[in-house]
């Protein structure tokens, strides 16, 4: 348990360097719903269509956020999940694939990118994944030793899981599948626990319908088809490369080639080692097949569920499969025997831990809004004016350059209307550039513009163009991250005019005194 107790801390280091980066996509939707209401009032804005995703995670958000509004408290929740989940995993990994097994699938969740990244995330999938792993180890108490408090905990967790994220359900589904194939003794205190379960989800039925018939569904559903390449790239980012699919880094950037060659050689030792021990190795049993059906159950399940209607299938929405696919993988590896499964083993975290510590690097990192913020912040002056072409946000939702001025500044968002609507609610369509610009221009009436923006994108460039020839921009700073920000300052003449006079007029005195000095010295 020492082990474990080393990998734990080790998580806890790589996951709070994580959850101190800026806010980023849908943590602002989270930071909106917690900030400023009470916790009724945060349970009644996740019921309406403004959030798809069941309360829970909220509730724990505001709860952790009543010192502060700090993005290390927002995502506090997660946090903890993230840190209990590697002891969580190798317990189930102790009963179920046996201890090597746990221990290298806790060093394997210990420094997963896809693991680290979503318990330093202001969302529910640390939560849920953590609470499915509750289900599952009291399940098999139940099992093991019998009696009803194992039976109402795993009722609890479950339910638990399910009011964090809908997609705990398939793996729910697989998990009470399997008790009731492999243990027939206890179908029916099973079946007693899941009702009882059930009913305590009741009270959220209506937001359930109205998260199925919310527009975010489809819109979310035409931004990713439910295509067999979207698929194959969804489930590569999961197992092993960058937990967003659609950021614009492939695996062959996270982990990268010398990380992805080193699992393919693990894999390829595991095989050779299972060939060459398959007449003397024993049949799946019924604790291995658990792991099987957890890890399989969550993919197969959105599959189905996207092939006949909206699509569910996506890197995140796989998450409670994870630490069964980690048993499974570690269990292959490790059946290669003594020597080559230890050797299999090692190239595998190892490859794992390269993709878990590039995660902070500046080029993996979230962006740095935070970082582009405080710029403009001590370089602005009163009547200055941000154009904000870099925030990532829910339709609605007050981006993090928004909350870093608070109304200090006029910020001009491009690319999104500046009328507020509810989270995910189809939004105005969005001006163009060149009316976002002249209304910042019109605005600054001569003060200085900062543009916040993507260096080399189109639309920097447009936005460049479209300023008045009076106007000279000059870039001040570059911020790397998945999506890298370039804070720009422009100037008019009028502006440069009056810098100048306030310099020389700075100058001035110390001049006077200088030509003192001299005359005395003469």
């Amino acid at each position: 348990m020492l082990i474990v107790a080393a990998l734990a801390a080790a998580g806890v280091a790589l996951r709070l360097a994580l959850a101190r980066q800026s806010l980023f996509a849908d943590e602002l939707s989270t930071h909106w719903i917690v900030a400023g209401r009470g916790l009724g009032d945060v349970i009644s804005v996740v019921h309406t269509d403004a959030e798809i995703t069941p309360p829970l995670f909220f509730v724990a958000s505001w709860l952790t956020t009543r010192i502060d509004l700090a993005p290390e408290l927002l995502r506090a929740p997660s946090l903890l999940a993230g840190a209990a989940t590697i002891p969580l995993v190798y317990l189930l990994g102790a009963r179920t694939v046996g201890r090597r097994a746990a221990l290298v699938t806790a060093a394997l969740t210990t420094c997963s990118p896809f693991m680290a990244y979503y318990a330093a995330e202001a969302r529910g999938y640390a939560l849920m994944v953590a609470l499915v792993l509750g289900s599952t180890l009291c399940m098999l108490a139940a099992v093991d030793r019998g009696g009803a408090r194992w039976w109402i905990a795993y009722a609890a967790c479950a339910c638990a899981a399910v009011y964090t994220h809908y997609t705990a359900v398939f793996a729910l589904a697989g998990q009470l599948g399997w008790l009731l194939w492999a243990h027939p003794e206890a179908r029916r205190p099973a079946l007693a626990a899941s009702a009882g379960a059930a009913v305590a989800f009741l009270p959220w039925l209506s937001g359930l319908q109205g998260d199925l018939e919310s527009p975010t569904t489809d819109i979310l559903s035409a931004l990713q088809p439910f295509t067999p390449t979207y698929v194959r790239t969804s489930v590569a980012h999961w197992a092993i490369g960058f937990p967003y699919a659609t950021a614009g880094t492939a695996v062959a950037d996270l982990p990268g080639v010398p990380a992805l060659a080193a699992l393919a050689l693990a894999l390829a030792l595991a095989a050779a080692g299972i060939a060459r021990r398959l007449r003397t190795l024993r049949r799946p049993d019924r604790d291995l097949a658990l792991v099987i059906v957890l890890a399989a159950s969550v993919p197969v399940g959105t599959a189905i569920a996207s092939a006949l209607g909206s699509n569910l299938f996506g890197t995140r929405n796989l998450a409670a499969s994870w630490p069964a696919f980690a048993l499974c993988l570690a269990a292959f590896l490790l059946a290669a025997g003594p020597r080559l499964g230890l050797a299999a083993a090692a190239l595998a975290i190892g490859a794992f831990a390269v993709g878990g510590l590039k995660l902070l690097d500046r080029d993996f990192q979230r962006p740095d809004y935070r970082g582009a913020a405080a710029l403009v912040e001590r370089s602005a002056a009163a009547g200055d004016v941000v154009v904000d072409g870099v925030s990532l946000s829910p339709a609605g939702v007050p981006t993090t350059i928004d909350l870093a001025f608070a109304g200090r500044l006029r910020v001009f968002p491009l690319g999104r209307d500046t009328v507020r609507y509810d989270p995910f609610r189809i939004v105005a369509l969005a001006p163009s550039i060149e009316q976002v610009v002249a209304r910042a221009v019109a605005a600054a009436g001569g003060r200085k513009l900062f543009l916040v923006v993507s260096p080399h994108a189109r639309s920097t460039r447009t936005a460049l163009a479209a300023l008045p020839d009076r106007y000279r921009a000059v870039p001040a700073r570059t911020y790397p991250g998945i999506n890298r920000i370039q804070v720009i300052v422009a100037r008019s003449d009028r502006e440069r005019r009056v810098v100048a006079r306030e310099r020389r007029a700075a100058e001035e005195p110390a001049l006077d005194r200088e030509a003192r000095l001299r005359h005395r010295r003469v």
